[in-house]
């Protein structure tokens, strides 16, 4: 790690974190080394590889050792249903004898998809009991959902996706998905609005400016949209991390949330694999009242949903799709600091 990332990160902690921020977020560029930022809510995500992530973590807190006593939580959402379980499981098994030691206290995944065997199957229902599609198109999800956990579960991968990615995801195969033909909508992060909003794709823009770019240290880097990244894990999307799941639930804090509008991810998936997890406490789970949560006890409007088992929490915020902190700000970061400062809901 060069001197001029030092104290690069120098600078931003001195600059940005102080005040009243909720968290610390670690983001690491990897041909720039470590840029740490602070955000009034933690949601934000690790888009590299688990060895990466690790060997980094472990740099900063070796150069940054009042830093190492600090709480951990690995958090972020959809494909984090992989890598943030990948990262917090890695960090298991291997602090006890690392030498540097990561102070791991949970995970925090939301719309994840975490298990497709199991989620794969909900599709048709899901879609059919909101009015996305009808009887008849919904013989035909089923038909091709059945198939994609036939391809899974004979690990032909690539096969796999291919029918998540024509049925659904739309987004390798250079054709429209069987979604976007029979609900003529594009916008599967939320099924109240067919076209995802132009303002989605501000953050592209504003984060390639130049007094932008010369703030976070990226230099002249390009600027990808991740579908490049997409086309090198379609040998990995579908399969299931649910084995490292339930051996955090048993040993850390975990929060699984939902937006109850999200369609790529629908909270039905997650309802639909959650059950199936071996932990020990999956009996009293299956069993466990649901409650639900306002953000101010005076608020008229009900913010989610919840069930909590242990350490275990479950929670589907209301008016909220896949883009969770976009759609209900105020009621994510009300879930997030509940979990976070272990305030709960209950």
């Amino acid at each position: 790690m060069t001197t001029e990332v030092l104290l690069r990160i120098r600078t931003t902690l001195a600059e940005t974190c102080t005040g009243n921020n909720t968290a610390v977020v670690l983001s690491v560029q990897p041909r720039d080394g470590l840029v740490f930022r602070c955000f009034l809510s933690p949601f934000d995500f690790i888009s590299f590889s688990v060895s990466f992530f690790t060997s980094a973590l472990t740099q900063f807190f070796q150069i940054f050792p009042e830093y190492q006593s600090n709480e951990f939580y690995a958090t972020g959402e959809s494909y984090a249903g992989k890598y943030v379980p990948a990262i917090s499981y890695y960090i298991h098994k291997n602090n006890p004898t690392a030498k540097v030691k990561i102070n791991f206290m949970g995970m925090a995944i939301g719309d994840g998809l975490c298990d497709p065997e199991m989620m794969l199957g909900g599709y048709g229902e899901f879609l059919f009991q909101t009015g996305m599609i009808d009887e008849h198109q919904k013989q035909y999800v089923v038909q091709q959902t059945d198939l994609g956990v036939e391809f899974i579960q004979q690990e032909k991968w690539v096969e796999a996706f291919q029918v998540f990615d024509r049925l659904l995801n739309g987004d390798v195969d250079p054709y429209p998905s069987f979604f976007q033909n029979v609900t003529g909508c594009t916008n599967y992060f939320n099924y109240m609005t067919c076209q995802e909003p132009e303002d989605q794709e501000y953050f592209s823009q504003f984060v390639t400016l130049p007094e932008v770019r010369r703030a976070i240290h990226v230099g002249n880097l390009t600027f990808n949209d991740g579908s490049e990244v997409e086309k090198h894990l379609v040998q990995d999307v579908m399969k299931s991390i649910k084995p490292w799941l339930g051996v955090l639930m048993d040993n850390y804090r975990v929060l699984i949330y939902s937006g109850q509008l999200d369609v790529i991810v629908a909270a039905p998936l997650t309802e639909r694999f959650l059950p199936t997890v071996n932990w020990t406490g999956a009996a009293e789970f299956n069993s466990a009242p649901r409650y639900h949560w306002k953000v101010q006890p005076t608020d008229t409007e009900v913010a989610g949903y919840v069930k909590q088992v242990k350490d275990f929490y479950q929670v589907i915020i209301r008016g909220g799709g896949h883009i969770l902190p976009y759609d209900q700000p105020a009621r994510s970061f009300d879930m997030i600091d509940r979990f976070l400062s272990i305030r709960g809901w209950i």
